[in-house]
């Protein structure tokens, strides 16, 4: 952002793309995206698509969000399913028409959030491509062959989880095939976890609909259920137990890996600052270098009380003084 060539269109990506809480300086509600200034000729798009990867602007975007405009440890965003067509309902919160452009995109905001302390739930994993009644008639049924599938609709949150900054994750509501993707365990548990090595929680859609279950969704790799009275149920059996305890697991392990962990015990900064440990030790080993040096100088370059009787001789003097064994 710093380019003097993409002030330009810093202005439109200020207008079009700031996401955050509701009342906030700029922002709209959370997870959301102000609509009124959006370039529809693509031209943003495809101004970054050269350089996105040295272009600091998502990074920085990540990062202003999670510095100055919201108090809080996570965010329902980034949101990077696909164009599928210019008349899809979400187009304004997703990236373009390509995994690939809308990963590394996606990515460099994931990491720029994480640099404060906040997870990102990546959303909506995986396929929800298309807004109309996609939580209605049981469940919108999307189909697709593993091919498309992982070389374009999983792309981007592959491509932010190869960052190990993401520690969120949305799932949908739409069916992969007749399975309810928030309780699918190949796309939860064997993709996301074993193939991609992903750590942290998976949290829902706002599950108001009969199909998405919570005890399937718990099964199947999920941890948290976005609306307070539909608990899991069959939680009795060592399965659905050991289900319970991995999900609260991922759960503390994202939010101890957050900023909701400031001042919350002795040692711990409130705030974006570094530890006082930290600061003591660069001091002692600033002062320990400086010894070090210091008693360098004086054990290698000793004091020869002789030296100043060398000055004003000549040469012929020195090199008599040097054979009868006088120091130089």
């Amino acid at each position: 952002m710093d380019d003097p060539a993409h002030y330009a269109y810093d202005a439109k990506i200020k207008a079009a793309l700031w996401i955050g809480a509701p009342g906030a300086s700029g922002l709209n509600a959370l997870g959301r995206i102000l609509t009124g200034a959006v370039d529809p000729s693509g031209r943003l798009v495809d101004t970054y698509a050269r350089d996105f990867k040295l272009d600091p602007m998502w990074y920085n975007f990540g990062n202003y969000l999670a510095a100055d405009g919201t108090p809080y440890s996570g965010w329902y965003a980034p949101a990077m399913n696909l164009h599928r067509n210019q008349f899809a309902g979400r187009n304004f919160e997703y990236y373009s028409e390509d995994g690939c452009l809308s990963g590394l995109m996606a990515a460099q905001v994931v990491t720029g959030a994480s640099e404060k302390g906040v997870y990102t739930f990546m959303k909506h994993f995986a396929l929800n491509d298309q807004e109309t009644d996609r939580d209605t008639c049981n469940g919108l049924l999307t189909w697709a062959n593993e091919q498309a599938m992982r070389e374009t609709y999983f792309k981007p949150f592959e491509l932010c989880v190869q960052t190990d900054k993401a520690t969120a994750v949305m799932s949908s509501f739409n069916r992969i095939g007749t399975v309810w993707a928030g309780g699918d365990y190949r796309l939860l548990t064997e993709l996301l976890r074993d193939e991609w090595g992903f750590r942290g929680m998976v949290i829902t859609d706002f599950n108001v609909n009969a199909y998405m279950d919570a005890d399937q969704m718990i099964r199947a790799g999920g941890d948290l259920n976005l609306i307070g009275d539909k608990p899991p149920k069959k939680i009795s059996s060592a399965t659905g137990l050991a289900a319970v305890r991995r999900a609260a697991k991922n759960i503390l392990y994202t939010v101890a890996n957050s900023n909701a962990m400031n001042g919350r015990g002795d040692g711990v900064v409130w705030g974006y600052a570094i530890p006082v440990w930290e600061i003591w030790v660069i001091i002692v080993c600033v002062a320990f270098g400086l010894d070090t040096a210091a008693i360098g100088v004086f054990t290698f370059i000793p004091y020869d009380p002789d030296r100043k009787k060398t000055s004003g001789k000549t040469l012929d003097e020195l090199m008599e003084n040097n054979e009868q064994g006088d120091i130089l």
